[in-house]
């Protein structure tokens, strides 16, 4: 539905087809209008100069329609994809200089990527063009697109991605900007996980960097407000009326989010008090109001628990062992000096944690090396045997061959130990405890990465830290709560144990509560846990790699997160020389649920990197180029 941007403005508002600027259709409208908005899965915005038309951000269903320029805002093909038919038919394109390399060469990044994607700390959304565009005007600040009697004027302003610009135009006396996603509505953006970053004025890189685009994004919003706008036009979301009160909202909510997250950070115990005021400082100005967790109670190990790096060895009285993952091969060497000093006589298993590569590298080699089985929780256990199915942070690469999956709450003796292995979707989605009690000792809970003595270790929002009440750090938290008074908690990367009083873990659980409605009131979806989990669509397998012309099974994998049923609706994007033989459809599908569309893919013949993509559509949900896998075709041996 098209939509009048301002009654004030007196806007003549017409549909796309007949303001393309060079039909003959077009031609004989008689108007002095020069701006049309049409909102939809991405806005369509045509500015119509005296010599030339230019549209911003695309067209979206509506192949036919031409003009002079497009302008594109960022390199996320999410966005850009609504400018490939005015690209196919002939429109010169207008992007930021800053995100060359992601527009004009996208090919070398995924060429790149098919190892980048292992181990990585960078924490950067991957929704990048599968092929590059022909780019007729880089722009950056203070450049001008001259349309006849129309200009329009570039503003640096990042956030959103690194490198996001704005353009601004002057109408009838009026100062429209069109802001890319840098709002999404009024006091409203797309998502948290865009905005993970590194913080490298206080050394803290991508993976600890929640909200490390946020300064960027509150200075872009400060030079907005300086022009002082009319109209903002965002890529996305509602046409905005009222600027100023929608920016200061977005500022206001930014900060609030920030502020409950800094309240319960797990990062106050590694990072300590300085360098968390500093990163408060960039979001919340100097001398801001801001609060961190006090460390709880803590004390050395005790001594039948070996300490070595991410892992630790339970060790009986009997001399038999358990080892709690294994991220490098030093952990190997130190128990196999265990072995051979007699202070223990055999490794009878191991238990993975999570799946991030500092904890599981080298859990393969000591399965082999000690004779021993794997243990995980059974929600993890396909991360750890395919890590290449996957995109995740800190992804292991080398494959674990045979996890024994245990359910949540099975028990196993050890001896004098009894095991109870939980799921624990704590630091990740991807992520188990183990529960060992004795009758001399308090319990101690092994929690992988999920808290530290300072709070909660959600610093890296692609993690999928999700926010319902039956899952994530709510129910992690309920699971602490269960153990009483008496009771400690290993995180692998502290050399203590902790425990959290009453009062504690009644703050923490309100300080996510409070995160989950800070959210919630800052992004568009009708859940929050779609504006922290990226990958509640995503497709499977992620990586591959195949001989030409095979038939391979993909599947996209979708949580419904909103409190309603689903229908969903989706549409594959293939690279040249692939074909969909079959696909099936997710109808009905329960609020909280987990449902999959199945399709068969014939893969490309010719060998090389590709991508093969979806579109996602459901009831107020329409995204597209939103998930991706990458295949490489690799030649057959002669």
């Amino acid at each position: 539905m098209l939509r009048i941007v301002s009654q004030s403005f007196s806007l003549l508002v017409l549909s796309l087809a007949m303001l393309s600027g060079i039909t003959e259709e077009s031609q004989a409208v008689k108007f002095s209008n020069r701006l049309a908005v049409q909102t939809g899965a991405v806005n369509s915005v045509v500015v119509k100069g005296e010599q030339q038309t230019a549209v911003v951000y695309g067209v979206v269903d509506n192949p036919s329609i031409k003009a002079d320029w497009v302008l594109l805002p960022h390199h996320r093909r999410d966005v850009v994809w609504a400018a490939s038919s005015l690209i196919a038919n002939g429109a010169k394109v207008a992007a930021p200089e800053a995100e060359r390399a992601l527009i004009e060469t996208p090919e070398q990044y995924w060429s790149d990527f098919q190892q980048k994607r292992f181990h990585d700390y960078d924490q950067q959304s991957t929704k990048v063009l599968g092929t590059g565009i022909e780019v007729e005007k880089w722009v950056k600040e203070g450049d001008q697109i001259d349309l006849g009697g129309v200009s329009l004027k570039v503003i640096e302003t990042p956030g959103f991605t690194r490198g996001s610009v704005s353009y601004v135009a002057e109408l009838e006396g009026q100062t429209v900007v069109f802001t890319g996603d840098l709002i999404a509505g009024s006091g409203k953006i797309l998502d948290i996980y865009s905005f993970q970053d590194a913080i490298e004025e206080v050394n803290i890189r991508g993976y600890h960097g929640y909200g490390g685009r946020f300064s960027a994004l509150l200075n872009s919003i400060e030079k907005i407000k300086m022009l002082s706008p009319d109209i903002l036009v965002p890529a996305r979301g509602d046409v905005i009326q009222r600027p100023i009160q929608a920016l200061d909202k977005l500022s206001q909510r930014i900060k609030d989010l920030y502020r409950s997250y800094l309240s319960t950070s797990a990062l106050h115990w590694y990072f300590k008090q300085e360098r968390m005021g500093q990163c408060a400082e960039r979001i919340l100005g100097k001398q801001a109001d801001f609060s961190l967790m006090p460390y709880s109670a803590y004390e050395d190990t005790p001594d039948w628990i070996w300490v070595k790096g991410t892992s630790r060895l339970i060790i009986s009285e009997t001399g038999h062992s358990l080892l709690i993952d294994c991220g490098n091969t030093g952990v190997i060497d130190g128990v196999k000096q265990l072995l051979d000093a007699g202070v223990i006589n055999k490794v009878d298993g191991i238990f993975v944690t999570h799946y991030h590569d500092d904890h599981t590298d080298s859990v393969q080699q000591a399965a082999e090396q000690f004779d021993c089985p794997v243990y995980a929780v059974r929600h993890y256990v396909d991360i750890l045997r395919h890590p290449g199915n996957y995109h995740m942070p800190c992804l292991h690469h080398i494959p674990i061959k045979e996890v024994v999956a245990k359910q949540h709450g099975e028990t196993m003796e050890f001896h004098e130990f009894k095991l109870t292995f939980r799921a624990f979707p704590g630091q990740t989605f991807y992520h188990g405890a183990l529960l060992v009690e004795q009758s001399s000792q308090p319990p101690v809970f092994f929690i992988g990465d999920a808290f530290s003595p300072s709070g909660m270790d959600d610093y890296c929002v692609l993690n999928r830290n999700l926010m319902h009440k039956d899952d994530g750090f709510l129910f992690c938290l309920s699971q602490i709560k269960e153990l009483g008074d008496n009771y400690w908690l290993i995180n692998e990367h502290i050399p203590h144990v902790f425990r959290f009083s009453d009062k504690e873990l009644d703050s923490l659980e309100r300080g996510f509560s409070d995160r989950i409605e800070a959210v919630r009131a800052l992004t568009l979806w009708d859940d929050p846990n779609y504006a922290v989990d990226e990958q509640w669509a995503m497709l499977y397998p992620y990586g591959l790699q195949v001989k030409p012309g095979v038939i391979h099974e993909f599947n996209v994998a979708i949580t419904n997160h909103s409190s309603k049923r689903r229908d969903y609706e989706v549409q594959f994007r293939l690279p040249e020389g692939a074909e969909v033989m079959s696909t099936t459809r997710a109808s009905k599908v329960p609020a909280g649920a987990l449902t999959g569309v199945r399709a068969i893919i014939r893969l490309p013949e010719k060998p090389g990197h590709y991508l093969i993509r979806a579109d996602i559509k459901s009831d107020g949900i329409d995204v597209r180029d939103w998930v991706e896998s990458t295949v490489t075709v690799v030649a057959d041996e002669k």
